[in-house]
This record gives structure tokens, C-alpha cells and sequence, in this order.
């Protein structure tokens, strides 16, 4: 191959690298929106329940969900780095 395909062809898969990482950027994002609204549903719930079994099923599963959440922060910022 020629200097300049090879250089064109370079570019071509440098950037489809960097559009599937914008792309996984965006869902991940789409995604910790999602968890963030889970988790004012559970907290919501939890607060009105009076049932203390199930508000410490719903205590477990906003635990899960704020960990979640928090580790798809993280990965976002690695992500972006």
C-alpha cells in the first residue's frame, strides 16, 4: 500500500475508535440516568412503607442500585479520560 492509503486507513480506525466510545459515553449515561430515577422510586417507596421487612427489601435493592450507579460513575470518568 501507498504511504497515503496507509495513513487514510490509519485515521479511518483511529476514529471509528473514537466513535464507538462516544457511543458507549452516551448509553452509559442514558444508563446512570435511569438508576438515578430507580433510586428516588426506591427511596420514595421505602419512606412510605410500613412494613419493616419489606422496607428492608427495599433498603437491599437501593443499596444495590446506589452501587451500581456509583460504579457506572466511575466507569463514565474513565471513560472520558
Amino acid at each position: 500500500m501507498k504511504r497515503k492509503k496507509l495513513l487514510k486507513t490509519l485515521a479511518d480506525l483511529l476514529d471509528a475508535e473514537g466513535r464507538k466510545k462516544r457511543r458507549h459515553s452516551a448509553e452509559l449515561k442514558e444508563l446512570l440516568d435511569k438508576l438515578e430515577r430507580k433510586e428516588a422510586l426506591l427511596e420514595e417507596k421505602m419512606l412510605s412503607e410500613t412494613d419493616k421487612l419489606r422496607q428492608r427489601r427495599l433498603r437491599i435493592e437501593l443499596d444495590v442500585v446506589k452501587a451500581q450507579h456509583a460504579k457506572g460513575v466511575e466507569t463514565l470518568l474513565d471513560l472520558e479520560s
